[in-house]
Formats: C-alpha cells, sequence, structure tokens
C-alpha cells in the first residue's frame, strides 16, 4: 500500500477529457527489517518514484455530480537502494503503462470539489489503485 500526493490538470470540451497529470508517492524504509534471499541478507534502504500522466476520456454532469471515465498512459520510474550482505547497490526502472479509470467529481462550489476514483491496470505495472482528492477549478 502506498500513499501519495498527485497533481492533475483537467480539460473538457464537449464532454470529452483531457488530463495530464504527476505522481509522488511517499516511501519509508526506516524500520525495514532484513530478509535472508538466495543465502544473502536483503535489507531495503530508500526509494523514490514518480509517474507523468496522460488520459483521455468522457465526462457528463448530473447537477453538482459528474461521473467519469478515463484512458490513462502513464511513464514510472522507480529508484531505489538496497544493502545486500552489508554493501549498498542501487537500482532503477523506467515503465510505461495503462489503466482504465472510473471515478466521481462532487462540485461543493463552483470553483471547488471532491473527487473520488478507481484505476485497473491494461499494460504494465500498476494493477489497480484508487483514490480521493480535493482541487479547485480556474474558469467557468
Amino acid at each position: 500500500m502506498g500513499l501519495g500526493l498527485r497533481y492533475e490538470t483537467r480539460a473538457v470540451l464537449s464532454h470529452v477529457r483531457m488530463t495530464a497529470g504527476l505522481d509522488l508517492p511517499f516511501t519509508s524504509f526506516e524500520s525495514a527489517a532484513s530478509t535472508r534471499l538466495d543465502g544473502h541478507d536483503v535489507t531495503p534502504r530508500s526509494m523514490w518514484s514518480w509517474a507523468v500522466r496522460f488520459g483521455l476520456g468522457g465526462e457528463y454532469s448530473f447537477g453538482p455530480v459528474t461521473p467519469f471515465v478515463d484512458l490513462l498512459g502513464s511513464v514510472q520510474r522507480v529508484t531505489t537502494t538496497v544493502h545486500v550482505d552489508g554493501r549498498a547497490l542501487d537500482y532503477e526502472a523506467l515503465r510505461f503503462g495503462f489503466t482504465g479509470r472510473a471515478g466521481l467529481r462532487v462540485d461543493l462550489r463552483r470553483w471547488f470539489f471532491l473527487t473520488a476514483s478507481g484505476e485497473l491496470g491494461l499494460m504494465g505495472p500498476t494493477r489497480w489503485s484508487a483514490d480521493v482528492g480535493a482541487g479547485f477549478r480556474v474558469g467557468s
């Protein structure tokens, strides 16, 4: 399980959504225990990751409630440091994948909204995810 920040911008034209965003998950291995793996002591020490996301989808408003669906493509990068038998080793992965997302946005004010959505991995490293968020709208 992971928690983090998602920055996303959205443009909607005739019910067609276009999104772009950046994910910054929080990672912590402060109290990670060593694991014996193939005769080696392995201890995770740090991890840093980010993802750049682009999406295309649709939405339709029913008063203050707006259901939406998106097809998202994301480039994900993860770097990690592990100690193997006391020696620090760095690993890096850069992956691309697609997810399908469905969610609901509720406008609480003209400029402020809450949103919740779930994603299912279609191809690539993401299996599933869910998020809740708050945001603001600029313009009409």
